[in-house]
């Protein structure tokens, strides 16, 4: 990051500034990482103390918040903090350098845009077509009749397998791998017969799958991850599954086939859905939980525990009615008192 006066920058932010404006600024970090040139920001005032020991330079305050030194008040203090951020991360020409390395392999008939870097090794087979602006890391590569929009960035050794589209501005990162085959056999005199997985994956426009994140091709139709869904590193994803907009889920998170997960939908780390289940808008699910069940619209949901099936489904059936056993137990409580009171009420 270019040093930049703490005035500048509030002018640039649109922030309100707060003491010496002449203060450089030359870096970002979080409270307790932050030194002398770097702007650190607290969202609430439990955090003053925190803000006392660190050495940051200036601070990125909201309107509730006094500070003890320069500072930029916003009405967002994270959001602000997020736009700098993006001045200090390492610029994509230093990640993905300009042009087509002498290493990558391109087929005759793929159709290529324009301002595009293709990384050491990577490959574009026959009958891609791969949109302005894309940007490919070292060893990537894009099997035949595969489509990348424009603006996307595919980090090294993420995979896209046949015929699978990825949307706009699509970010994979490292090891991502998108069509692999769905999980399908059926018994067979031979043991297991693997089912041909013959369908599709389609990626919509602003999504961004973590490292290592696979998305199963259908086994006919489609798999879908809609517009502006973001997965963490390590989700996995099966056959034919429908994630919708805007959704958000955490590592290692799994999604049996055929699940239809609806928009803005939020799951912590280890969640488990098995198949066929349906999660509608905006439900939340809560770390390590397993879903088997399908959850409507706005729901909060979370646990899993596993134990011998028959003994978990008598608890499970118990936990239902745990609420009516308690109301019983205080009234037999009650009871007793006044019994040992001598109540014969």
């Amino acid at each position: 990051m270019e040093p930049v006066r703490l005035s500048d920058l509030a002018v640039q932010l649109d922030a309100e500034l707060i003491g010496d404006g002449d203060v450089m600024i030359s870096g970002a970090a979080g409270l307790e990482h932050a030194g002398a040139g770097d702007i650190t920001f607290v969202a609430r005032g439990g955090l003053l103390e925190a803000l006392a020991r660190s050495s940051a330079a200036a601070v990125i305050v909201g309107a509730d918040v006094e500070p003890d030194r320069p500072a930029l008040r916003v009405k967002e203090p994270y959001q602000t903090f997020a736009r700098i951020l993006a001045r200090v991360a390492t610029p994509l020409d230093r990640i993905f350098p300009p042009g087509i390395h002498e290493t990558a392999i391109i087929a005759e008939d793929a159709e290529i845009g324009t301002d595009v870097c293709f990384g050491p090794g990577s490959v574009i087979a026959a009958g891609c077509k791969v949109g302005n602006g894309v940007r490919l890391g070292a060893n990537v590569v894009l099997e035949p009749d595969v489509v990348v929009g424009a603006g996307s960035v595919l980090y090294a050794n993420a995979v896209v397998r046949e015929r699978c589209t990825l949307g706009q501005r699509v970010i994979l990162h490292p090891g991502c791998v998108i069509g692999a085959d769905g999980f399908g056999y059926l018994p067979g005199p031979r043991g297991l017969e693997k089912i041909p997985q013959v369908g599709l994956v389609i990626i919509g426009d602003d999504v961004e799958l973590g490292a290592c994140t696979c998305v199963d091709r259908a086994t006919t139709g489609v798999t879908e991850i809609k517009a502006g869904s973001k997965l963490d590193n390590m989700v996995q994803v099966g056959h034919n599954v429908v994630i919708g907009n805007h959704s958000v889920f955490s590592a290692q998170t799994g999604i049996a086939g055929s699940c239809e997960i609806g928009n803005g939908v939020t799951m912590g780390g280890q969640v488990g859905l098995g198949d066929h289940v349906k999660i509608g808008n905006g439900v939340k699910i809560g770390g390590k939980s397993g879903v088997h069940n399908d959850v409507p619209d706005g729901s909060a949901v979370f646990g899993y525990i596993a134990l011998e099936a028959r003994e978990s489904m008598r608890i499970i059936s118990a936990w239902r009615r745990l609420p009516e056993m308690v109301k019983t137990m205080a009234k037999l409580e009650r009871d007793m008192k006044r019994l040992e009171n001598g109540d014969k009420e």
